[in-house]
């Protein structure tokens, strides 16, 4: 039977905060979600299990013993040689999963023109075909449309042994997943049942601290005012005391001074034991507050830059679209500065490849436009990164803020000599956002991205003032934010219309 044991693991990148902190826990056959903010640990802990980074303490134990666990990494730009064998077996297994994946080994030969989410389900199907015991998969559905989702979601199905996805696609993580790990400030947690279970066991818990902690924060006010009230009283007591002493005829000084000093003195140590009673237990309240992790939401309203296009169009063109070699179709689009375009249809059918066509063609300055491709190469991450560092101090300011409402820490990413996947694309479309582009080309945005993070680009998209041109496969993202649809269907090339 195969299993993942981890027994109180932990992991740093540098001494100063622990990425997993005293992990602890058992999995057995079938599938676990992995999930958590990006950047907060999720890739780290899938290398910690395949043993490319040693836990700094703690254990992790694979069964059988000695088994190599298989990792499909969320980018896809390498033709493996498992892939290369899988195309090339004739394996019942291999044939079967080939059929079920919808993929034909000719294709291989194209490689490099095929759409990431072609390139996906040969990773995953060659990874399924080695029959691994353990099986990790880094975002699985990041470029996979409708379709090519259930076909994955298929194959998935008929692992046998110990799998763990990490993903943000929610109907992915309730179809597929049985138990949810959740990484959240260093802590992994297990919880039994899918995202939506685990979910809502998580939220509950945290309105329950955040009501804990509004309780505490309002003893800690009574106990605060209780303690100044007390310091009144003692100094309204010496205050009186003097006062006798003064208008007390001289001869009646000795003995009445003795009645009030012993009275003083009474409520003197009364008075102090009241507060130091006080003063403890305001600290020990005080300490509990300190002590609280309640997550934060960025929340705030978010400006855009005013500059507007000075040209109603900003890019034309008509004539062929191509795929290397290989003929398209022949397209005549125009956008411009107020269009919200969605660009959709199946994987493979060329959403990408005319993206790339019109921005070949566009007269656009570089300055004024953004262009995010689905996927972040390591030096176009170092180089948004740069970018934002060399800003001027109000625009940096505000390309920063968004960082942090997209639910990045702008301090850290900043310092990163190499950001994750998820926050280089926070960084870059911050940077898109926060600047005074006209245009924004995405290619899946919400690639690497998680659930919050999706629904706060959801908010900063729909109030960008520039004109979008977007591919995606999250159709509620295009429909809270697109007003036009471009439709690829493969036969009749591109077909415009509304919604």
């Amino acid at each position: 039977m195969s299993a993942i044991h981890a027994s109180h693991v932990s992991f740093s990148y540098t001494t100063a905060v622990a990425v997993i902190d005293d992990a602890s826990f058992d999995l057995g056959p079938g599938w676990t979600g992995l999930v958590g903010a990006n950047g907060v640990g999720k890739s780290t802990l899938l290398s910690i299990i395949t043993g490319e980074h040693p836990p700094d303490s703690g254990t992790v134990t694979l069964v059988p013993t000695g088994t190599t666990p298989i990792l499909c990494e969320q980018r896809v730009d390498e033709q493996s040689e498992r892939i290369v064998d899988f195309g090339a077996s004739w394996d019942r297994e291999a044939v079967r999963l080939r059929a079920r994946l919808a993929l034909d080994p000719v294709d291989l030969d194209r490689w490099k023109t095929l759409s990431p989410g072609e390139r996906k389900r040969w990773q995953i199907g060659a990874a399924l075909a080695a029959r691994p015991d353990i099986l990790l998969l880094d975002e699985p559905t990041n470029h996979l449309d409708g379709d090519a989702r259930d076909l994955l979601l298929g194959a998935l199905r008929g692992f046998r042994g110990c799998g763990i996805v990490v993903s943000h696609d929610r109907s992915l993580l309730q179809d597929l997943t049985s138990r949810t790990l959740r990484i959240a400030r260093g802590r992994v947690e297990l919880w039994n049942g899918p995202y939506d279970v685990a979910h809502a066991g998580w939220t509950a818990r945290a309105a329950e601290e955040l009501e804990r902690l509004d309780r505490m924060k309002t003893e800690r006010k009574k106990l605060a005012r209780r303690l100044d009230e007390q310091h009144r009283k003692t100094a309204q007591k010496d205050a009186e005391r003097q006062r006798i002493r003064r208008n007390a005829p001289l001869k009646d000084h000795d003995a009445r001074g003795a009645v009030a000093k012993g009275t003083h003195n009474r409520g003197q140590k009364t008075g102090a034991k009241s507060v130091e009673t006080i003063t403890n237990s305001l600290r020990g309240v005080t300490g509990e507050i300190d002590a609280a992790h309640v997550a934060k939401d960025p929340g705030g309203r978010i400006s855009f830059p005013t500059d507007a296009a000075r040209k109603e169009f900003l890019i034309r063109y008509t004539g062929p679209v191509s795929a290397g070699d290989r003929f398209l179709f022949d397209i005549d689009v125009a956008v411009r500065r107020t269009d919200r375009i969605h660009v959709a249809g199946p994987n493979g059918v060329g959403k990408t490849t005319l993206l790339n066509t019109l921005v070949a063609s566009s007269s656009i300055p570089s300055a004024r436009m953004l262009v995010l491709h689905q996927e972040t190469t390591r030096t176009e991450a170092v180089g948004w990164l740069d970018a934002v560092r060399t800003l001027p101090p109000d625009e940096r300011g505000r390309v920063m803020s968004l960082v942090a409402l997209l639910g990045t820490d702008p301090g850290p990413l900043l310092e990163s000599g190499q950001p994750s996947p998820g926050e280089a694309r926070k960084a870059a479309m911050a940077l898109g956002l926060g600047t005074p582009t006209w245009l924004l080309i995405l290619d899946e945005p919400t690639n690497h991205l998680d659930l919050p993070s999706i629904e706060r680009l959801e908010e900063a998209l729909g109030g960008y003032p520039g004109a979008l041109l977007l591919v995606t496969h999250d159709d509620t993202l295009a429909q809270a934010v697109t007003d036009t649809t471009w439709l690829l269907d493969g036969f009749d090339g591109l077909t415009i219309g509304c919604g």
